[in-house]
């Protein structure tokens, strides 16, 4: 599985502090052979209010990328064996070198799971401590296909149809969102069958609700997307349009899981829509 960073090699670009001199160009090193498993980060830099040793920066980022960051990545694909994708991250280090708050500004996995274990390695990283208050830094990487059958691609409408005609879902992703503005990006794996929720009488929040109708049972002819009836999200990744809209990703996920889909054959789908 080859971790890229939307370039092949490792490639960091820094962007110049308030009121600091501009950084030394950082070379492009030579293109790994197309077979090479890894590469690094697509580091960038923003210092606002303080300063923040680059190269420091650039050398914890070069020691998550092949060790923590890529054990996030195996565990994923253990859950989703076609799980590919790329992230962009941003981190708020505060004075003392810790992450005071960090968010997926973009996310193409699809898997939460593997983006909380993402976001876990860099909490628990210590960085350079910023000098003169807090500093910002994104990073953007990610994982391409490993040789395996790559799954099929979904329009959106496929999953906004079915939530058009979800009461319970639309009311529970409503309740998740609350007063946060702007689009929650979604991106998901589709496979056969009915959601494990469907039987649930708990809504997203805990809160009990009435059943949703009983979905029907697959059919055994073929239909226009494939076989069957049903279809179910089998793992759901997102990216928040800010930082208090992270904090309502894994209510959404849940509120997300109870809803049935048409089924995407004899394969899964990958598919990406925005709440």
């Amino acid at each position: 599985m080859k971790v890229h960073a939307f370039a092949s090699g490792l490639s960091l670009v820094t962007l110049v502090a308030c009121g600091g001199a501009p950084p030394p160009k950082v070379e492009e090193p030579v293109k790994e052979d197309s077979h090479e498993r890894r590469s690094g980060p697509n580091l960038q830099m923003s210092q606002e209010l303080g300063s923040i040793d680059q190269r420091a920066v650039e050398k914890t980022f070069a020691g998550l990328v092949n060790g923590p960051l890529e054990n996030c990545h195996k565990q994923g694909r253990d859950r989703v064996e076609v799980l590919t994708g790329d992230v962009k991250i941003f981190l708020r280090i505060d004075p003392s070198g810790r992450v005071k708050y960090g968010y997926f500004e973009d996310s193409t996995l699809g898997d939460r799971e593997t983006e909380k274990c993402i976001m876990g390695v860099f909490g628990g990283t210590s960085w350079p401590k910023p000098e003169g208050g807090e500093a910002e830094v994104r990073s953007g990487f990610g994982w391409g296909p490993g040789g395996e059958r790559e799954p099929t691609s979904w329009s959106s409408d496929k999953v906004t149809t079915a939530l058009a005609d979800s009461k319970h879902a639309r009311k529970d992703i409503d309740k998740c969102k609350g007063s946060v503005k702007g689009d929650f990006r979604v991106t998901a794996y589709v496979e056969p069958g009915a959601p494990e929720h469907a039987g649930d009488e708990t809504g997203a929040e805990g809160k009990a609700k009435k059943p949703p109708p009983k979905p029907k049972p697959a059919s055994p002819h073929p239909t226009k997307s494939g076989s069957g009836e049903a279809g179910h999200f089998k793992a759901i990744g997102m990216a928040p349009p800010n930082k208090e809209g992270a904090e309502k990703v894994d209510c959404l996920v849940e509120a997300l899981k109870q809803l049935e889909l048409p089924s995407p054959g004899s394969y899964v789908a990958k598919v990406t829509f925005s709440l």
